[in-house]
């Protein structure tokens, strides 16, 4: 049983997750970095409110051990991130607060898993008479260009609550209508585009996503959404170009470089996607298809062994998810050709 196999395999899982992303590596630190060789985990997170914005100065996270007893505490950094590194393994809890906010408390159980990631979105205090400011407003989640005319922001009103409604067929003609009536109007634009692309109306969604980073080009949601539909059109120089775009805006988007690396891996370089991949799963390691694709990446890298525990760490984050089954049959298939390969 040599190298060959486990390429044709990585060929097959490549085949089967067409659709996945996830994790990879171009050198030895690289790869230690995914088989934790040490006994220590790491807690990262990011801090947001409702309105999906930071919440006011004064945010605190404090770590402490389930049971009691504070191991440390820190202040949200400029993006609202926080890390606490080199812990012990074992059973934590994070709380964090903030001025005008209510208290958010997770457990975190960090004893087969060596990674977690929170994702941390404070609700507003209305109790208190101090903070009515904090309510958010009708329009909370998104801010909305001022220049937009009136009729064209009731257009985009009326999509945003069919497709929270999920009636996405219907909001369709009312975000048609936003743009026809204000052609500049970035926001209806972009949403326009990701409802296409949920839709699997690529070639509309391309345009749309097109012309919401021509109208901001510094929108790294935009010109991330654009590189997505554009892999899916496996049209990878457009691709690569519009993702490229997005991490120089901003290096920490993890779903630039989880579909960055993906791009790299469905072009047939794993060892490219392997940097994009490995800090897609830094950044948001509790991302269930950022294993599979790293197990991908590393079956097209020889690795099996370390492939089968990316598969495996799938399947316990997503046991029902829409890769499970093909997921579980290539773990089987991986599991029978290293005992054949250890038989005499």
């Amino acid at each position: 049983m040599g190298r060959h196999f486990f390429r044709t395999l990585a060929l097959l899982a490549l085949a089967a997750f067409a659709a996945p992303p996830a994790h990879s590596q171009n050198n030895e630190r690289d790869r230690d970095s995914w088989a934790n060789s040490s006994n220590t985990v790491d807690i990262t997170g990011q801090v947001s409110n409702s309105a999906g914005s930071l919440p006011a100065a004064g945010v605190r996270v404090q770590l402490e051990r389930v049971g009691g007893g504070v191991v440390d505490q820190m202040a949200i950094d400029g993006r609202g991130r926080f890390r606490f590194a080199q812990l012990p393994r074992g059973h934590y809890v994070v709380s964090v607060t903030a001025p005008c906010h209510r208290p958010d408390r997770r457990q975190v159980e960090l004893v087969v898993i060596f990674r977690a990631y929170l994702d941390i979105e404070l609700a507003p205090d209305t109790t208190s008479p101090n903070c009515a400011s904090a309510a958010p407003d009708a329009a909370a989640g998104l801010v909305v260009d001022a220049r937009v005319p009136a009729a064209a922001r009731k257009e985009f009103e009326r999509a945003r609550a069919l497709l929270r409604d999920k009636k996405r067929e219907d909001a369709f003609a009312h975000l048609r209508e936003a743009v026809r009536l204000y052609p500049d109007f970035f926001e209806a634009h972009l949403l326009l585009g990701t409802t296409y692309t949920e839709a699997r109306r690529l070639e509309d969604a391309a345009s749309s996503l097109a012309r919401a980073a021509e109208l901001n080009p510094k929108s790294v949601a935009a010109l991330v959404s654009l590189g997505e539909v554009r892999r899916r059109q496996k049209l990878y120089p457009e691709a690569l170009k519009s993702l490229e775009s997005a991490l120089l805006l901003d290096a920490d988007s993890w779903q630039g470089h989880f579909t960055l690396g993906l791009v790299h891996l469905e072009a047939g370089d794993a060892r490219r996607a392997a940097p994009h991949a490995g800090r897609a799963l830094q950044l948001k390691p509790d991302f269930a298809e950022a294993h599979l694709l790293a197990g991908n990446v590393l079956l097209g890298l020889g690795e099996p062994r370390r492939a089968l525990a990316e598969y495996e760490e799938y399947l316990r984050l997503a046991p029902e998810g829409d890769y499970a089954a093909p997921t579980r049959e290539m773990s089987r298939k991986i599991k029978k050709a290293l005992e054949e390969k250890k038989a005499p």
